[in-house]
Order: structure tokens, then C-alpha cells, then sequence
């Protein structure tokens, strides 16, 4: 029996929901992000404590593929005595086979979930995320300029000489960062195969939609059941701890509570055009559909 899970996840897809979620059963001990912090404060990632763990943050980014899966979870298990082990967005889907091939097999079990979330609203998300980091973080400003050079300098340009847009603001950079950033995502999409052929000690159990896992108590049951095989953490009372704590670190500027395709219809014709550029840059559309996702309504 595996003691050791990680779920695999981009930022911007609820991962602080899902590690604070499990790190309620009091079967498992979870830790959320690059820091590698225990998952026992919803609120670790608002603004204040953000900017006061900045330092924190940057060499976790740094370190996500430094250390082995071992060495993570030796410091995991130094957090205290638990059942199970986990980790959510500690690691990306793309992490994993790399971390395989520089340091060889991990000596314990590990299964392996991934998390995704529709585009659409991932990018949503960002962009409001963005504009808030901006502000006081400027190593995530010099990340996503280079992004956005490097992946799409010139479909900027066309981009101010159509619309004749000031690039420097937040508002439009932030947008533009967020839509270039699915280039990571691309990464993800293409670790899949990697991750097929590395199995010593790993079991990939599958993908997971954020929306299901969100929203519906089967799927984050399912999920959980899989992650532990022990479907004794899923009981009635645990699951109502977990959909009564409400939406966590929520990063979009709105709170509408809309459709993928209707936040998409409702974007900008500036901003169409760019989550259409890149999306279709990084051939996300059939990955993604493999998921469960419905993009009839982008003509891209």
C-alpha cells in the first residue's frame, strides 16, 4: 500500500482548495506549492501572507527540480506522524519525469493525480492573479515578460498596431502574460507520454478536472479513494467539512458565476484574439477535450 501521493497541477486551478481540503482528514498530512508548506491555513496565500513569504515562494520556484521525490517527502514526513502523505501543485505534471531521470526511481510508492482546469477560466484567473503580483513581485513580472517575448513578441506587436493599446499597462500585460503562460501548460500535456514510460514506483491514476473536483462530492471522492485506497477517509462527516468551507484565495476580479463559454463570448475582441493565438499555438484543444472539455464555441 502507497503512504505517498502528489497531485500534480498548474497554479491558478484551485489547488489551495484541493491541499486544504485533504489536509482536513485527519488521516493526512498535505503540503501546498513550491514552499512545500503544510496545507492547515486556508488563507496562506491572500495578499499579506503572499507578500510576506515572497522570498519563500522564489526558491521553491527554483528548487521544484533540485531535489528528488524522496528528498521531498523526507521533509513531508518530518512535519508529523500521519497515515498518508501528499502534496498538491508541490510539483507539475512536467516535474515529474524529469525529477525521475536526474535522480533515478524514488524508493517509495508514489501515486500520482493530475489536476486541470479549463483554459478559458485558467487564464481568467491568472490575469487577475497578475495584476495583483505586478505590483510588488517583480521576478513574476520579469518571468512573464519573458514568456511573452519569447513566446509571442510578435503577435504583440500586431496586437498594439490593431488595437492601438498601451502594452505597459497591467490590465492588457497581465491578460497577455496569463494567455502566454499555457506554454507551461503545453509542457504538462506533453509529460503524459513521459510519465507512461517511468513507472518504477509510480502509479499515474489519472486526470482530474478541477470542476468536478470542486463541486462535486463524488469526483473529489473518487479522487481521494484512489489517491489512498482507503475509502474510510471519504466519510459523511469529512466530506461535509470539506464542501462547507467555501471558495479559497479566489484570484479573478469578478465574482460572476458563469460558464466557460460565457466568460469566453464576454471577452474583449483584443482579448479573444490573444487567448485564440495561444491557445491554438500550443495545440491545446484535442489534449484538453481528451478531458472532458467542450471548446465548440472558440473558432480557432
Amino acid at each position: 500500500m502507497s503512504k505517498h501521493f502528489i497531485v500534480t497541477s498548474h497554479g491558478w486551478s484551485a489547488s489551495n482548495w484541493v491541499a486544504h481540503s485533504l489536509n482536513l482528514n485527519e488521516k493526512i498530512l498535505c503540503t501546498h506549492s513550491a514552499r512545500n508548506a503544510l496545507a492547515n491555513d486556508a488563507q496562506i496565500h491572500n495578499r499579506d501572507n503572499f507578500i510576506k513569504n515572497l522570498s519563500n515562494f522564489h526558491e521553491g520556484y527554483l528548487n521544484r527540480q533540485e531535489s528528488s521525490l524522496d528528498g521531498f517527502y523526507q521533509y513531508i514526513e518530518s512535519l508529523g506522524n500521519s497515515d498518508y502523505y501528499g502534496s498538491v501543485h508541490l510539483l507539475r505534471l512536467r516535474d515529474i519525469p524529469i525529477l525521475y531521470r536526474k535522480y533515478g526511481p524514488p524508493s517509495r510508492n508514489f501515486k500520482i493525480a493530475n489536476l486541470v482546469r479549463n483554459p478559458v477560466d485558467l487564464v481568467w484567473s491568472g490575469y487577475g492573479q497578475l495584476q495583483d503580483l505586478f505590483l510588488f513581485d517583480i521576478n513574476e513580472l520579469y518571468w512573464t515578460l519573458d514568456k511573452i517575448i519569447s513566446e509571442g513578441k510578435n503577435f504583440t506587436y500586431s496586437l498594439i498596431e490593431k488595437y492601438q493599446i498601451n502594452i505597459g499597462e497591467y490590465k492588457y500585460l497581465a491578460f497577455i502574460g496569463a494567455c502566454a503562460i499555457l506554454s507551461s501548460i503545453k509542457k504538462d500535456c506533453d509529460a503524459y507520454e513521459l510519465i507512461d514510460r517511468n513507472k518504477t514506483n509510480i502509479d499515474f491514476i489519472g486526470t482530474f478536472t478541477m470542476e468536478s473536483i470542486t463541486q462535486e462530492r463524488e469526483s473529489f471522492k473518487q479522487m481521494l479513494s484512489k489517491l489512498t485506497d482507503n475509502s474510510a477517509l471519504t466519510s459523511v462527516d469529512y466530506l461535509d467539512k470539506v464542501f462547507g468551507e467555501g471558495e479559497i484565495n479566489r484570484h479573478k476580479k469578478d465574482s460572476k458565476k458563469i460558464t466557460s463559454r460565457e466568460r469566453y463570448n464576454s471577452f474583449e475582441p483584443w482579448q479573444k484574439d490573444t487567448f485564440n493565438y495561444f491557445f491554438k499555438k500550443f495545440d491545446l484543444r484535442s489534449k484538453y477535450e481528451s478531458f472532458g472539455y467542450d471548446f465548440s464555441y472558440i473558432e480557432v
